[in-house]
């Protein structure tokens, strides 16, 4: 199998594995995520606990909490994107596997998610910030000397939240969103994103020009959670985009019968869901720019108008 650094470098591994043991190798990271996931932050029941009494925050609800609200609405949001694009001609459309044998494709699309993060999030985000980190933080005591160096980097590529929060630098944890998330990160989450969109098209495979803007707002969600939370995070929620659906699919075409109404009640589920977070986080953030504008113009006319 092949390893990608940087979105561009690929190292290839030869390996000895059978399909069946790389299948569980890959499940075996894929639990270690949800074990990080779970116990992150104020834990998963701690999130569901608190759901009607707090609000949601990227630096204090847990991963596993946020995730059915951030899919969902991804979900949603690339659907809408996709027909308006191809009302537009402007075509999306399919993967094309080499294969036929769905245990084959479940287990190709199931690395994909591992290794694409490896490629455009952990490498590509994780170690810049690290080099960010030990530049702004040269004369600090807690990173000198080789070792806490090498540490230091390995923090950032799999959670750049603790490696922030660790040296003092600006993290969601102290500012909150957005303000957590510095310019230089923001630039890496934009690149990266636009890269991860470009090449789904470029690679072939089946895709075509459309997929490029899904891609991108995919990637940028992915970019977003890794920061917030941590490899894990973009990981679970990458594999939910490859793996979940198309279990269904297959369930559906493979079996039928009761698989069949299930596919249809999950993907219902998922737009109705969807639709609901969307609606909510946008008339949610046109509150929020509104309070904002209201503050400045309010600041400004104090300004204009001194009193004696």
């Amino acid at each position: 199998f092949l390893i990608d650094v940087f979105m561009i470098i690929v190292f290839p591994i030869p390996t000895n594995f059978s399909l069946g043991a790389f299948f569980v190798i890959i499940w075996v990271i894929f639990v270690a995520c949800v074990v990080l996931a779970w116990f992150d932050r104020e834990t998963f029941f701690g999130s569901v606990r608190g759901a009607l009494s707090k609000s949601i925050s990227l630096a204090k609800t847990n991963f596993l909490f946020v995730m059915p609200l951030v899919a969902s609405a991804l979900v949603y949001a690339t659907i809408i994107i996709t027909q308006f694009q191809e009302t537009q001609g402007v075509q999306t459309g399919s993967i094309n596997f080499p294969t036929t044998n769905p245990y084959v494709i479940l287990t190709e699309l199931s690395f994909a998610a591992i290794q694409e993060e490896f490629a455009f999030r952990i490498t590509s985000i994780g170690i810049p910030i690290a080099i960010l980190l030990l530049i702004l933080y040269r004369s600090d005591p807690r990173i000198s000397g080789p070792k806490n160096k090498v540490k230091l980097v390995f923090l950032a590529m799999f959670s750049p939240e603790r490696a922030k929060t660790k040296l003092g630098y600006r993290s969601l944890g102290a500012n909150g969103f957005p303000r957590g998330i510095g310019p230089v990160e923001w630039v890496l989450i934009l690149l990266t994103s636009t890269v991860f969109g470009l090449a789904h098209f470029l690679s072939g495979g089946g895709w075509e020009v459309g997929k490029v803007s899904t891609a991108f707002l995919a990637g940028l969600v992915f970019g977003i959670m890794f920061v917030a939370y941590g490899a894990y995070a973009s990981i679970l929620l990458h594999w939910f985009f490859n793996y979940y659906f198309e279990v269904l699919y297959r369930a559906d075409s493979v079996y039928g019968g009761v698989f069949h109404g299930l596919s249809n009640f999950a993907e219902l589920t998922n737009l109705l869901a969807g639709q609901i977070i969307l609606v909510v986080f946008l008339l949610y953030t046109a509150y929020k720019i509104g309070c904002y504008l209201a503050v400045r113009a309010s600041g400004l006319s104090g300004k204009s108008n001194p009193t004696l």
